[in-house]
């Protein structure tokens, strides 16, 4: 991991109009892959910049399924809706996947800042559009083919959400968090369907698996991506 110093030139050059003393009153922190960020229903307490890593947001169903509805990197802000809405608890559950760098700031900082620093503003009200239009076009498209393609179409999306929080020089197979459970919930197919498409997708060269995760090599991807493109 890099020194956490390191990652003040990526706040500066987003907050190029905050005073480097303001900015300086951002704590960052780490978290290791399966920490919990924020919980659903726990107190609502502070607002999180993502650095590096990914998370996953996590909606817990009232019989208990929990259902993926998002994946934050690079910029994404944990928080936000919370904030806006002055909701005292948390409305979904965020989690690491991977170990996560964030910066941390209060609520009371979180407020000022939108006050006082239209970059500020710009930079969270771009991360909430591009996450609203981003959630609505993937699930819209992971419902429109038959459930395999369906399948292809996620893994597709999904390779390019870790590859981007990947070292460039180690990026020679990418490996997907999922479980087949929150596959097939956010698909809307059963554990099993999932188990059986990923055995076909294998079957035919086109992922690998490893102790029960998937893993998809740059070849494989290019043939993920000609599974679907053929099957429009």
């Amino acid at each position: 991991m890099k020194a956490l110093s390191a990652y003040y030139p990526q706040i500066y050059h987003w907050f190029a109009d905050i005073p480097k003393a303001e900015a300086e009153k951002l704590i960052i922190r780490k978290f290791e892959a399966g920490e919990v960020l924020a919980l659903k229903g726990q107190l609502f307490q502070n607002i999180f910049i993502v650095l590096d890593g990914i998370c996953n947001v996590i909606n817990q169903l009232d019989n208990g399924t929990e259902i993926l509805t998002l994946k934050l990197t690079l910029g994404d802000v944990i928080g936000v809706s919370e904030s806006v809405l002055n909701n005292m608890r948390y409305i979904a559950s965020v989690k690491s996947c991977t170990p996560v760098v964030v910066a941390e700031l209060s609520q009371s900082l979180f407020r000022r800042w939108l006050d006082a620093y239209p970059c500020f503003v710009n930079f969270v009200l771009k991360n909430l559009v591009t996450r609203l239009h981003y959630t609505a076009d993937f699930s819209a498209n992971c419902q429109t083919s038959a459930s395999k393609i369906n399948l292809a179409k996620y893994l597709i999306d999904r390779y390019h959400v870790e590859l981007a929080s990947m070292p460039s020089d180690v990026r020679s197979s990418v490996r997907i968090q999922e479980t087949h459970e929150m596959i097939g919930t956010f698909l809307g197919i059963s554990s099993r369907t999932v188990e059986r498409h990923l055995r076909s997708l294998k079957s035919d060269g086109l992922i690998n698996t490893s102790r029960g995760k998937i893993d998809i090599s740059p070849a494989q991807y290019q043939e993920l991506l000609n599974l679907v493109a053929s099957n429009l």
